[in-house]
């Protein structure tokens, strides 16, 4: 990964956080991720109704963040919008998501949710083996406890969705 998408990363994580090993820090530094992710994708106009809309962070199934996530985003801004949480109670609710992690616990309903999510501006993120390349956006592995990802731009151009260069170059693409 470039120091500029690395120190962004461990600019939000606490102290020592950033240098401890373990799932918990594993999914501190995805967390950090995926609200960087925001920095680095630009939205449609329509995807926001007024300029004070915020950035809509949803959860799809288990959170494997616990509270960091919550406890780091909402502190934060990303080009001047605020950044609101949910945790969904049902797939209908994703269409109003900036971003929806997928949960490893919904890959039995990962097609449904690919449906319901076709034609909306929503950048889609998860951990599943070949979550990207089965039409996820971002998908996020961990090799050598080095946290990777892989980008399908053929599903974010579909969404009306243009990822930064600057993240393109640190990810492996994919095609659907």
């Amino acid at each position: 990964m470039s120091r500029m998408f690395c120190l962004l990363m461990i600019s939000i994580i606490p102290g020592s956080a950033a240098g401890q090993r373990g799932a918990a820090d594993e999914y501190q530094l995805k967390a950090a991720m995926l609200y960087n992710l925001a920095q680095f994708v630009e939205w449609p106009a329509s995807a926001y109704p007024d300029a004070h809309t915020p950035i809509v962070l949803c959860i799809e199934g288990k959170d494997p963040f616990g509270s960091f996530l919550s406890s780091t985003v909402l502190k934060q801004t990303v080009n001047g919008r605020a950044m609101r949480i949910l945790h969904l109670q049902n797939v209908a609710e994703a269409r109003g998501c900036h971003i929806l992690y997928i949960g490893t616990s919904e890959r039995k309903s990962i097609d449904q949710i690919f449906s319901t999510l076709k034609g909306a501006s929503v950048l889609t993120v998860g951990e599943m083996t070949q979550f990207a390349a089965h039409g996820g956006m971002i998908q996020f592995s961990l090799e050598d406890q080095h946290v990777r990802f892989d980008i399908n731009l053929d599903a974010a151009s579909q969404a009306g969705l243009r990822i930064s260069s600057k993240l393109l170059v640190l990810a492996q693409i994919v095609k659907n």
